[in-house]
């Protein structure tokens, strides 16, 4: 495995669609995927109360992995982080979330008449700054390039 720079490892972080999400829920790790986008340095998540929220309020740190699995090469790039999840109260913020995520999933969301009639809409926005991060891709560990789960 090679390690990631600090660039590529931010634009993996820029472009994946999905991450898996992982909190400490009931004395026990819990992963969820996500959508989530990338606003001033911190990973933002838009979410429903449930499980992950409880926990979140319980304990805020975190663990969360974004990854990219090229199919007809087997190629792979991972990055994970950590971090301490912050709750969002401020309006803005959040108008400024919720524009990002219809920005990111233009093609899936389509494209609202007004996003910050989002906000009326039951969610809770929460903000994760970078801590920690460290990436790896495929490399030629022995002569075979690695592969995701496999040393």
């Amino acid at each position: 495995m090679n390690e990631l720079t600090v660039n590529r490892c931010r634009r993996l972080l820029e472009s994946s669609p999905v991450a898996h999400l992982a909190v400490i829920s009931r004395g026990e790790p819990y992963v969820t995927p996500i959508s989530y986008v990338m606003v001033d340095d911190a990973i933002c998540i838009r979410t429903m109360d449930g499980r992950r929220v409880e926990a979140l309020r319980e304990n805020s740190r975190v663990c969360l992995t974004v990854s990219h699995y090229d199919e007809p090469t087997g190629d792979w790039e991972s990055v994970i982080l950590w971090g301490d999840a912050e709750f969002v109260d401020d309006p803005r913020t959040a108008q400024q979330i919720i524009a990002a995520f219809f920005d990111k999933y233009r093609d899936v969301l389509g494209s609202p008449l007004n996003p910050a009639q989002q906000l009326a809409k039951e969610g809770v926005e929460i903000r994760i700054p970078v801590d920690i991060a460290a990436g790896r891709t495929s490399g030629s560990f022995f002569s075979v390039r690695s592969r995701p789960g496999r040393l």
